[in-house]
């Protein structure tokens, strides 16, 4: 099983593109935080459509904004301590300290974390296998039989279909994730690394009809259902004994984590020469910390609701 190494666009966008590594030239002395934004840099950043939609603030993303960005203990976040955050991350992208970013060293910064990312993300679906190996031993026998790895999909189908006509789709009343709302997909705006890496999962409906839905039709039958976890099981055994040893359960999941990275990962590093081109306002293939801070500025003013030059609890529902 290949190692795989890490962040995503996502994240990218938010936090600007910038290097947690240490840098391999001595630090840059970052320059002086401007103490406030301007209404002129305000204004212009309000009207910049460039990356991500506005998004409403909640109590998650603002307790991961003010750890990204190592707000004081005041829980909030001044521009000057932003501005300065963001030229230290700077300096830390340009490994050759010549005061400016150029592809090369944006996109290594940017595999350092998405790599780092996602070994953090593989490490906690791995330990979350192990634990569901054991739930679904129920004779704790080290082995999972098909009786076992049956029961467990019945419990599941029960779950989603909850007007008992034996097929899960559109009809069935809603019924929220056993995780909750948020849990689907990849946040970030979560320190859980279980969703740095968006698997499938039928934790919520769109991850199951992804998995079970073996004609395309919206809906999961009964017969797809379980067919699609025979097969799985048969899969999974290779070495055809009749049972799941916990290497096969791991090895199998392993497989899938590593094919959604590398689908994943490849995204990412194409979005990331779209960015640079972005964020590289004079198109001389080198971005200038003003160029990098143009993108600093109408994210900073996205998070800043109420427009009162902070980002804190008071955005919250904004």
């Amino acid at each position: 099983m290949k190692k795989i190494a890490l962040t995503s666009v996502a994240l990218a966008l938010l936090s600007g593109c910038v290097a947690t590594q240490e840098p391999s030239t001595p630090e840059l002395v970052a320059q002086q935080p401007t103490a406030t934004l301007s209404e002129k840099d305000r204004k212009a950043a309000k009207n910049d459509d460039r990356g991500h939609r506005p998004m409403p603030m909640t109590e998650q993303r603002l307790t991961w904004l003010l750890d990204q960005y190592e707000a004081g203990s005041d829980k909030q976040l001044t521009w000057g301590e932003y501005n300065s955050w963001r030229q230290n991350q700077f300096n830390h992208t340009d490994a050759n300290g010549n005061g400016i970013v150029d592809l090369e060293e944006y996109l290594y910064e940017f595999e350092n974390r998405l790599d780092e990312r996602y070994e953090k993300g593989r490490k906690a679906h791995i330990e979350q296998t192990n634990r569901r190996f054991k739930s679904l031993d129920d004779d704790e026998n080290k082995a999972i039989e098909w009786d076992e790895y049956a029961a467990s999909g019945d419990r599941i189908f029960a779950r989603w279909d909850t007007n008992k006509d034996g097929v899960i789709d559109s009809t069935d009343p809603k019924k929220e994730s056993k995780y909750g709302k948020n849990n689907a997909g990849s946040s970030w705006f979560s320190n859980n690394p279980i969703t740095y890496i968006r698997m499938p999962t039928t934790h919520n409906l769109k991850g199951l009809t992804e998995i079970y839905d073996a004609n395309k039709d919206g809906a999961v039958s009964a017969d797809e259902f379980t067919n699609e976890r025979r097969s799985v099981f048969y899969v999974t055994d290779t070495d055809r004994n009749g049972v799941l040893s916990a290497e096969e359960y791991l090895a199998e999941f392993e497989d899938r984590i590593d094919q959604t990275v590398d689908k994943s990962r490849r995204g990412s590093i194409k979005q990331t020469y779209v960015r640079f081109d972005a964020l590289d306002d004079n198109k001389d293939k080198a971005m200038t910390f003003d160029e990098f801070q143009i993108s600093g500025k109408r994210i900073f003013t996205r998070w800043d609701k109420n427009d009162d030059g902070l980002i804190s609890s008071a955005d919250i529902g904004e």
